[in-house]
């Protein structure tokens, strides 16, 4: 993977290969954010591109609200359901690599 480095290990949620959404922490986003609004993606080999997402959210109360950030793409589906991935960060290449733990 080269200059990669890796940047967060994730847990593929349910909802993942249904809406094409990998949560990631608020970490991992502000790493992201260099990359722009869409950025190359590679997906255990798969290339194409993602985005940064975000869901304000009130799941912890109505008095606690807080945003959920994710990587979106169409490429995530292809994740199966309780699989570890690990994210590496390419700032060289300016893409993110998801690849199956």
């Amino acid at each position: 993977m080269g200059g990669a480095r890796a940047i967060e290990h994730r847990t593929v949620s349910r909802k993942t290969p249904g809406d094409g959404k990998l949560e990631i922490t608020k970490s991992a986003a502000e790493r992201l954010e260099p990359l722009g609004a869409q950025f190359s993606l590679l997906v255990d080999g798969k290339h194409g591109d993602g985005a940064l997402g975000t869901m304000p959210c009130t799941c912890r109360g109505h008095d606690k609200p807080h945003v959920h950030y994710f990587v979106e793409s169409d490429l995530l589906r292809s994740l199966a359901a309780g699989s570890e991935v690990d994210l590496f960060l390419d700032e060289d290449a300016r893409r993110l690599l998801v690849v199956t733990a």
